[in-house]
């Protein structure tokens, strides 16, 4: 069997095994920031917004605060809701999973060119850098990132450097400033991006201009500096200055891009700890968290800091001592770049959450170089032993496979962790015991299953912790009105917006309770100062219509106003009225005229679903909830509406 029918059998069981890997994810949900940057996002149902994505940074989130200038990533999510035509997430993941695929071969092209460099084209380096891509894309840790859709934003912002890289190191291209392409989409997709500007610095003084302390001479250290610069100032310019444009004029004021109650040496230090915790899940990925609950250290002598310091101490020196070797130059390029590449969320700007899991994505490649590269080396000192023993390659094989098939089942769980609210948030819970906002959560996943007792207890664990948390404020209110304590409930709403006054959810939810108590002027009033907050929030939208259809005489206002100005959302908000009134068959047309203006209206095909299931025609409620959760998989009403009337359908004779 010739090298290259190997080489082409060994990538595609890398891939066979990849796609094996994450092939229980693709039905896997939106959660925690994927609320308000997509489910809630009225900007992204329309992709005619799409200029809008690239001039206004508030299209990015329905949350004031959390407002980035991070337009390629709003357009995927518009892009992927049109395809999909609603919030259907396979969608969503299977967009994230082929640019994940297009990265990884990227990556072989990357890996190569270094290892080619390196070790003078030696037989060995193809299937190395193959071994080293199987090794990343099957790594567990990157579940986190791949799973989470909104952090598609870490994955092809690391896509677009990895692209610019390849497109950089193929010489004949590099005249044409490609390269500085895809850099900008890469900070487009996430300011992080920028980091591109210090790793092509880097790889071109120790890949390109050699860079070695061998070179006594501070004028050769000089003369190989000076030419680095010049090779790299269009990228040094470029990427700078599109981030301070991005950061100081497309980055709204409301925006809260730091921590400022958190001391910044302390922050600075405590990432010392975070990232000994970093390497660990490189090793051995068993510490994987949705929503780590790390906190700040603020001792210096604390022993998490110091054995900290110290192993990052140990890892610069390595860096810094493997540039002697122009083999094992890459070794150090590769620690590098897993330094550099977490500075963003490991420096002096403190950020609310202290670690993050899918932080790891981008700066994984560089510890995965740094292996690749150490065992080339090895391999080729060992070449002729290597060749000349038939068992060596084999068995090395076989273990190699063993490691990927390892990452690949810890991959494969992992999906399984994500699948649903209540697995995710209950793994929280147990990796993060101290996460206020985990304990919340899982307490918000029990309360939609009717277990408010125990919703509570996880809201008290939740209490202790994040005590001025607006959104728990919001979630005890919910839990206190369906247990019928609407004076409680209304305490607890009030506190939110006293905790939280730029959060537009604190008034769209008191605004949604205040509208069940019939309190029209009041409701109106704290909608419209969620739309204040948050224009692009579409349940606001809808609710507020809700208010002024009731507020004015409710079903006959609603069917004048129609008239003039038919909308799906109306004729939703209508079946709505015509069920609640008991005009089952109104409700249901209501719907069908909804689904003529927006056939994919999930909303539509769930009250359709209630009002077949009230004149009990069990099967055409079963079809239509069937749909809406083939529109929205994580409809709960519409999974309980499916659940009574497939109940009855087995119980009822044919």
């Amino acid at each position: 069997m010739s090298k290259n029918i190997k080489f082409l059998l060994f990538a595609l069981s890398l891939l066979a095994l990849l796609v094996l890997a994450y092939s229980n994810h693709f039905n896997n949900g939106f959660y925690f920031d994927d609320a308000h940057t997509i489910s809630s996002n009225a900007y992204i149902t329309d992709l005619s917004n799409t200029l809008l994505f690239f001039t206004d940074a508030s299209t990015f989130s329905s949350l004031p605060a959390n407002q980035a200038y991070r337009p390629m990533v709003t357009f995927m999510n518009a892009l992927d809701y049109w395809l999909a035509g609603g919030l259907n997430p396979v969608y969503f993941h299977a967009s994230i999973f082929f640019w994940y695929i297009v990265q990884l071969i990227l990556m072989f092209f990357f890996f190569r060119t270094i290892l080619n460099i390196s070790f003078n084209r030696h037989p060995f380096v193809p299937i190395i850098s193959l071994g080293m891509v199987g090794l990343y894309g099957l790594h567990t840790a990157n579940a986190e990132t791949i799973n989470y859709i909104i952090s598609r934003s870490d994955s092809f912002s690391t896509l677009c450097i990895i692209a610019s890289f390849v497109l950089f190191q193929h010489k004949p291209l590099r005249k044409y400033y490609l390269y500085l392409v895809t850099m900008v989409i890469g900070i487009w997709t996430k300011q992080t991006g920028v980091m591109f500007v210090p790793l092509l610095f880097l790889y071109v003084l120790l890949f390109e201009e050699k860079f070695s302390w061998q070179d006594v001479k501070a004028r050769v250290w000089i003369t190989k500096t000076i030419a680095t610069l010049k090779e790299t100032l269009p990228v040094i310019t470029a990427g700078f200055s599109l981030f301070l444009i991005n950061q100081f004029i497309f980055t709204p004021h409301s925006t809260v891009s730091s921590n400022t109650g958190v001391s910044k040496w302390d922050y600075f230090m405590t990432q010392w700890y975070i990232i000994t915790h970093y390497l660990s899940n490189f090793i051995l990925p068993m510490d994987l968290s949705a929503d780590p609950d790390f906190v700040v250290i603020s001792s210096f002598f604390d022993p998490r800091i110091l054995s900290g310091l110290c192993v990052i101490l140990l890892l610069l020196f390595v860096a810094l001592y493997s540039f002697k070797s122009r083999k094992l130059v890459g070794v150090g390029f590769g620690l590098l770049w897993f330094f550099i590449a977490l500075l963003p969320s490991s420096s002096f700007v403190p950020l609310f959450q202290i670690a993050n899991d899918h932080r790891t994505f981008f700066p994984y490649i560089g510890l995965i170089l740094s292996i690749g590269v150490l065992v080339c080396y090895i391999a080729v000192r060992f070449d002729t032993i290597i060749n000349s023993n038939k068992l060596i390659k084999p068995s090395a094989l076989v273990y190699f496979m063993l490691v990927c098939g390892v990452f690949a089942y810890g991959t494969y769980k992992r999906n399984e962790v994500w699948h649903n609210s209540e697995s995710l948030w209950h793994d929280v819970t147990i990796k993060s015991p101290k996460n206020g906002r985990g304990q919340m959560n899982y307490g918000l996943t029990l309360m939609a299953k009717g277990d408010y007792k125990q919703a509570m207890m996880y809201f008290d664990r939740a209490m202790k912790v994040m005590p001025r948390y607006s959104y728990l404020y919001i979630n005890i209110a919910i839990l206190k009105n369906a247990t019928g304590q609407p004076k409680v409930a209304e305490e607890y709403f009030l506190n939110a917006i006293r905790f939280d006054k730029e959060n537009p959810e604190t008034f769209y939810h008191y605004a949604g309770w205040l509208l069940k108590q019939s309190r029209f002027d009041e409701a109106k009033k704290n909608v419209s100062q969620a739309l204040a907050l948050s224009p692009g929030h579409s349940s606001a939208k809808s609710l507020l219509t809700r208010i002024e259809v009731k507020g004015n005489g409710g079903v006959k206002a609603l069917e004048k106003d129609i008239v003039d100005n038919p909308t799906a959302d109306k004729y939703i908000n209508l079946s709505l009225l015509y069920y609640k009134s008991g005009k089952h068959k109104k409700s249901i047309t209501a719907c069908e005229k909804a689904l003529g203006l927006n056939p994919n209206s999930s909303l539509a095909y769930n009250n359709m679903c209630s009002a077949y299931n009230q004149i009990k025609e069990w099967k055409k409620a079963e079809q239509s909830c069937l749909k809406a959760l083939e529109l929205n998989p994580d409809y709960q009403l519409a999974k309980n509406n499916l659940n009574w009337s497939q109940t009855e359908v087995k119980i009822t004779p044919s």
